[in-house]
């Protein structure tokens, strides 16, 4: 029975553990902080409960076929759909709901849109071309893998999808290019942020985030995202794998050019014919020896200050599950975020109020917040004793597009700063998603899936192909164990 050891508990690592252990084969999953799941964790306090990272899913089919692919019963796993999705706010007092259908975005488009939405219907049709293109490229092969004949056909056939016009210029010239409506460019500028990017420098490729939420929709699954963590740890049990959870692993062992195990900061020595590292594939080298060289580091992504917030009443109807409050300057804003390297004078704010959808998250009558600005990845920055200064510029932020949180009110106010990612799962900066992906390198050739010079040595999750957010680190998974078993069965 082959053995395998997952460094990290995120996502990615999870459901690569799962998919072995689904195999038959011996899995330990060895995670350095006190509960598994990396950034998709949760915290409970005084009966409220927050989701501590990602907030929404998209691609829901990705995480049912994890299940069904390992043969795991997944009726406890609901996704609610959300109708509409988001609230956008401005500071002039214009806001702009999410459409719940295709005849409610019509009216939008209408309403702000000189050309009837000729412009928006550009941008959605360019990004539907480059999703169609990932699932049949991207999302099935890795750039640095020679591929099979089979792969390579289907690769030519795919290219009839490729689309010609606006997806190789600058994402915010092209949306500029596009619409006319400030609203709406200001919309389709957040998207690269999912991806912890700025939209002044990040390629037109990443409008295909802007279609996956429009023409795909977002979700929430009940009990909220942690229960689809909850959900593999429990199947991983099942299979017979182990989780070791507060445990810090020192080095990554390897000898004549193979791994050979890991030793954890205690000393002991857990043996391994295959290891797979889940966490920022441009800092493994320090776990390999110093003989071993990094990983060219290029720009990182962004991190983020988060608040969660537990209010002992609700908030008004006009606010929804997901709100967002514009800054006044959004170019200023990234260019504080990544030339200043800063956080910003006036952050645009993402505000997720799960207790909208999911009651059970608050006490009766209250409110659970999830309250997010983007902020820089910096080596070793302090950030603790900023928070009053972090929250202050929110709160004005959301006051000034209409939100007020009543200080009076909070029973729960909780700060997670990038420094706290940092130490917490070993993102340098707290860089949230990895390298940013300002070109089209970044975008489409992250660091490798399998290390060329150390033998069964992998890397899995959102900062390797095919890149950030929760469905790219399930295929990331996928992909790798596709590796294992290429590499490895005979190894």
């Amino acid at each position: 029975m082959k053995k395998l050891i997952v460094v990290g508990a995120g996502l990615g690592g999870l459901a690569l553990a799962l998919r072995a252990a689904s195999a038959g084969w011996s899995v330990h999953v060895v995670e350095r902080y006190r509960t598994p799941g990396g950034k998709m964790n949760r915290l409970v306090q005084d009966g409220y409960a927050f989701d501590t990272g990602p907030s929404l899913i998209t691609l829901p089919e990705i995480f049912t076929g994890l299940f069904d692919e390992c043969h795991v019963d997944r009726s406890e796993l609901r996704f609610h759909r959300l109708l509409p999705l988001t609230l956008y706010r401005f500071s002039d007092g214009c806001s702009i709901a999410y459409p719940s259908s295709l005849a409610d975005l019509a009216q939008t488009l209408e309403k702000f849109e000189s050309d009837k939405g000729r412009g928006f219907w550009r941008l959605i049709s360019t990004g539907a071309k480059l999703m169609e293109l990932s699932r049949r490229t991207f999302f099935r092969t890795t750039p640095r893998e020679l591929p099979s004949v089979s792969e390579a056909i289907q690769m030519l056939s795919a290219l009839r999808w490729m689309p010609i016009r606006n997806a190789w210029g600058n994402y915010a010239n092209t949306v500029e290019r596009n619409l006319s409506s400030q609203y709406l460019k200001r919309i389709f500028l957040r998207y690269p942020t999912y991806v912890g990017s700025s939209p002044y420098r990040c390629p037109a490729t990443l409008l295909v985030i802007p279609y996956l939420e429009f023409a795909l929709g977002g979700w929430y699954p009940e009990g909220g995202l942690y229960r689809i963590v909850e959900l593999i740890v429990d199947a991983l049990g099942a299979k017979g794998a182990v989780i070791s959870t507060g445990t810090h692993v020192r080095r990554i062992l390897h000898r004549n050019g193979r791994v050979c195990g890991v030793e954890l900061e205690c000393g002991d020595v857990l043996e391994a014919d295959v290891v797979a590292f889940n966490g920022d594939a441009t800092v493994a080298h320090q776990l390999l020896g110093s003989s071993q060289p990094a990983l060219k580091r290029i720009e990182r992504s962004m991190s983020g200050v988060v608040f969660l917030v537990g209010l002992k009443s609700r908030l008004p109807e006009d606010v929804f599950h997901h709100t967002i409050a514009f800054s006044q300057d959004y170019r200023k804003e990234f260019a504080e975020l990544f030339d200043e390297r800063k956080f910003p004078t006036d952050p645009t704010v993402y505000l997720n109020v799960t207790s909208k959808t999911d009651p059970s998250t608050a006490p009766p009558g209250g409110e659970t917040l999830f309250i997010m600005a983007n902020a820089p990845a910096i080596d070793g920055a302090k950030w603790r004793h900023l928070e009053p200064m972090l929250w202050e510029r929110i709160c004005r932020t959301l006051s000034r597009c209409g939100i007020e949180i009543p200080e009076s009110h909070i029973a729960v106010r909780l700060a997670l700063t990038p420094e706290d990612f940092e130490q917490r799962y070993a993102m340098p900066g707290g860089s949230i998603y990895g390298l940013a992906s300002h070109s089209y390198r970044t975008a489409f050739v992250r660091p490798p899936l399998r290390d060329r010079r150390i033998g069964g040595l992998y890397y899995v999750g959102g900062s390797t192909h095919p890149g950030g957010g929760t469905p790219m680190v399930l295929i990331s998974a996928k992909l790798v164990f596709n590796l294992m078993q290429r590499y490895e069965a005979h190894s």
